[in-house]
């Protein structure tokens, strides 16, 4: 079974999520904080199950082994060993480095912190996958019985051309592992370029690179967001490269991606799984501040899938 794991982050929604974690047998967790706060935690919501639990204050590796490892990574970025120590005092940084050095499978955490105090600390110590194109945050959602993802809403803020691209492509990988056939939708305000004020060069650009790096990528676009969802407009542009609903949905920068993902969780009631983080060298995902329990679950699940497929790769 996979260890994942998760920081404790000042409340009971991880604890309970680890509990639930353990019994469903998803993955072993490891929760990194204060341990007697940790027991208290657990007393208090009359939970009684064993998980790996770790004051990183005291643990002799944040001294030595992980001290090193960290400065020798970032030393040429000016950390210094003594930093280093002080850097890895923060759950933030020893928790991506417990998956570094293969203490842990992979790692979760977000709940009380915002995105970039997460990801940062992942880049410094995990790194980027070699044979990935770009890091992608993207979200997995479900609205009215129609499975769909959407990005990047996490990592790039207005990426170029070539991001863009990148991003298609990482997305629709994603979208495979899940069993769906990606069709692809660059969106934008208008459909193919009809707008002679303001062209969507660096969309049609980008196109053009995503069917590049795969080839068999099935992706069209620039075109309105009704365009690539409703099947009677798409009549109008019998030339698109797919027919139906798209199922993964591409914006043209951070903004809009975030702005849609919350619309429709909070208006249309779409059940939303992520952000999924794409292209790091050894699992790690973030929270969403606020988490419920069961998101958590869902994330812990696929941390452990996505470390099985990283340990099956090593093989």
């Amino acid at each position: 079974m996979q260890r994942v794991g998760c920081r404790e982050e000042r409340g009971p929604a991880i604890i309970q999520a680890d509990s639930g974690c353990s019994a469903e047998e998803i993955c072993e967790p490891v929760v990194l904080g204060r341990l007697r706060r940790l027991d208290a935690v657990k007393e208090g919501l009359g939970l009684n199950f064993e998980c790996e639990a770790i004051d990183v204050r005291y643990d002799p590796r944040r001294r030595t082994t992980y001290a090193d490892e960290l400065h020798k990574l970032r030393g040429r970025k000016g950390l210094t060993p003594e930093d280093a120590v002080r850097m890895l005092k923060s759950t933030t940084y020893f928790a991506p480095m417990m998956v570094r050095m293969g203490d842990a499978d992979g790692y979760l955490g977000g709940v009380s912190h915002h995105y970039p105090d997460i990801v940062r600390p992942c880049l410094h110590t995990i790194g980027p996958d070699p044979d990935s194109h770009r890091i992608v945050g993207m979200y997995m959602m479900t609205v009215n019985g129609q499975l769909m993802f959407i990005g990047d809403a996490t990592i790039n803020i207005y990426p170029d051309a070539r991001t863009l691209a990148e991003i298609a492509v990482q997305t629709a990988k994603v979208a495979r592992r899940f069993g769906v056939t990606p069709k692809v939708a660059m969106l934008s305000f208008s459909n193919f370029g009809t707008s002679e004020e303001l062209r969507t060069d660096r969309i049609e650009e980008a196109i053009a690179i995503a069917r590049e790096l795969d080839s068999d990528l099935v992706i069209d676009g620039p075109m309105q967001v009704d365009t690539a969802l409703v099947p009677e407009i798409q009549k109008d542009y019998p030339f698109m490269s797919f027919e139906g609903p798209a199922n993964v949905l591409l914006c043209p920068n951070l903004a809009s991606a975030n702005i849609a993902y919350k619309l429709l969780q909070r208006i249309a009631g779409a059940e939303m799984t992520g952000p999924i983080l794409e292209g790091l060298s050894k699992p790690a995902h973030v929270l969403q501040r606020g988490d419920s329990v069961r998101d958590v679950v869902h994330m812990a699940a696929i941390c452990a899938v996505d470390a099985q497929r990283h340990a099956k790769q090593r093989l």
